[in-house]
């Protein structure tokens, strides 16, 4: 882990509200606490594929990957999946301040901070190490 993602280890998440390509509101809200949250800003249109591919892998370890990307932009508009959400950052202003990617765990907090979007075996990899992890694969038995 870089410093930085020390340091932001004790941060909680900073709630925001953005638009989808349809013009629906997602807030980061609705998924704190329910679910882990990675923060990638301005992904590349494989890397949003990749994350596509491997829905089955972030629905188990209830992981959301939230893109934002500039408005008007055409990754906006590609296929959505259950655990991927694209939304319009005007102006980069939320993801200035979660940087290239955050991983955002069920208790809020900011459990790393990546200088690049991160593959989906490195956040599983920290995801699974957490306590609550831990806790779910007893409970669900996966």
């Amino acid at each position: 882990m870089t410093v930085s993602a020390l340091l932001a280890v004790s941060a909680l998440a900073a709630p925001f509200t953005l638009q989808t390509a349809q013009g629906r509101d997602w807030s980061l809200s609705s998924a704190l606490g329910r679910e882990r949250i990675l923060i990638v800003r301005n992904p590349t249109a494989a890397y949003l594929d990749a994350m596509r591919a491997q829905d089955t892998e972030l629905q188990v370890r209830d992981l959301r990957v939230v893109a934002l990307v500039p408005p008007g932009d055409a990754r906006l508009n590609a296929p959505g999946s259950l655990m991927l959400t694209v939304l319009a950052d005007p102006g980069g202003k939320v993801g200035a301040r979660y940087g290239a990617a955050a991983l955002i765990g069920k208790d809020r907090g900011i459990k790393a901070t990546y200088p690049s979007p991160p593959s989906l075996s490195t956040v599983n990899a920290l995801i699974d190490t957490m306590p609550m992890r831990e806790q779910e694969r007893r409970q669900r038995g996966r």
